[in-house]
């Protein structure tokens, strides 16, 4: 058996640090030692590294109650509005590149279309990135948000080992790329309301349809037609031909194109801010498919928590029935499951600030 590798172990001991702080701002040294079951003089060293490194500050004394004697608490705090990222965020509508800070705060941006090759997106983000008006020293990474799988780019507009090495060039950062519904969960975890210590089943509903899934504070899964993707559910025998190859998948009916052409209305706001009797019928019956493949799933999964987003939802309307149908269907539901995110509104940039606070501040491999 292999023993222990002790660069493993310190490098794991520093995100459960960073990970707390995240979760419990301003503990002192001695909370965390105590969270973490970990010896006093190992947090000692482990948070003296972390200052070193500007990931982490000291923030003052606790103030106490009780007066102690002994040394006085000084509190800790993340940070990670020391750090940016480059972000290229691509949607079924748009891509999206952008810097942003790694708590979350989106600093510039502009939207290209899909059509867009590599090159020009790589141009595009070395224009963001030289007049953001950031030092470039405080950069970590390029973060690429993709459609389908972020390894064999089976569905999505790139290559994707080619769009990282040219961003790598252009750019002079490492690039890490992740499936952007998983990006947008991740954001979740760290900046929103999804309680870590949970199964989690993350639900978007805009341009298209997905879904992901955390467990113990970990994305675990979630890609374009893989593992308990919403998306790619079979739903209709006679249906359509999706883009993943099958016929009659979820996305192919409820996808924002698949409401526009049906109800013939030019935009997304037309359809589910629309009074008309026809066009609320058919939302209706798109909800419920929606609600019968999220229950579905989040009964099989035993999922505490439901996490809305998507452009679908900017009508609070649409997540109302959802929750119900829900509800009607598994009784078992408290309607305290489904939330819609709070991050709805930041979802072109979000998930690239989540993704490089993952890679390159929590888990930070040197």
């Amino acid at each position: 058996m292999q023993g222990l590798n002790l660069d493993d172990i310190k490098r794991e001991n520093k995100s459960s640090v960073l990970y707390l702080l995240n979760s419990f701002p301003r503990l002192s040294r001695k909370d965390i030692a105590r969270r973490l079951e970990l010896t006093p003089a190992a947090v000692t060293k482990i948070c003296a590294g972390l200052i070193k490194d500007g990931f982490i500050s000291e923030q003052g004394e606790i103030d106490e109650t009780v007066a102690k004697a002994g040394r006085k608490k000084v509190s800790l705090s993340l940070c990670l509005n020391s750090f940016y990222a480059m972000g290229i965020n691509a949607q079924v509508d748009k891509v999206t590149v952008c810097a942003v800070r790694l708590d979350g705060t989106l600093v510039k941006s502009s939207d290209v279309s899909t059509e867009s090759s590599v090159d020009e997106i790589i141009e595009e983000s070395k224009m963001i990135f030289e007049t953001c008006g950031v030092d470039k020293s405080r950069f970590l990474c390029v973060s690429i948000c993709v459609m389908g799988s972020a390894e064999g780019n089976r569905f999505g507009l790139w290559n994707i080992d080619e769009i990282k090495r040219k961003a790598k060039s252009s750019l002079g950062l490492p690039a890490v790329a992740e499936n952007n519904i998983r990006s947008f969960a991740l954001a979740e975890m760290i900046y929103g309301d999804a309680k870590p210590e949970s199964a989690v089943l993350f639900l978007k509903w805009g341009p298209g349809i997905g879904s992901a899934i955390a467990s113990d504070g970990r994305i675990v899964a979630g890609n374009d037609a893989g593992v308990a993707e919403i998306g790619h559910y079979i739903i209709r025998k006679d249906g359509v031909k999706c883009r993943c190859g099958r016929y009659g998948c979820l996305e192919t009916e409820v996808s924002s194109m698949a409401l526009m052409k049906e109800t013939g209305k030019a935009t997304l706001d037309e359809v589910t801010g629309s009074n008309e009797p026809d066009v609320v019928n058919l939302m209706d019956i798109k909800i419920d498919m929606v609600a019968l493949a999220l229950t579905n799933t989040a009964t099989i999964l035993d999922a505490k928590n439901i996490v809305l987003f998507g452009s679908v939802f900017k009508n609070s309307s649409v997540a109302q029935k959802l929750t119900r149908q829900c509800l009607r269907y598994n009784v078992n539901f408290s309607k305290d499951i489904i939330k819609l995110s709070k991050l709805n509104d930041k979802i072109s940039y979000i998930g690239a600030a989540a993704l490089a606070a993952k890679h390159f501040f929590f888990e930070k491999q040197n």
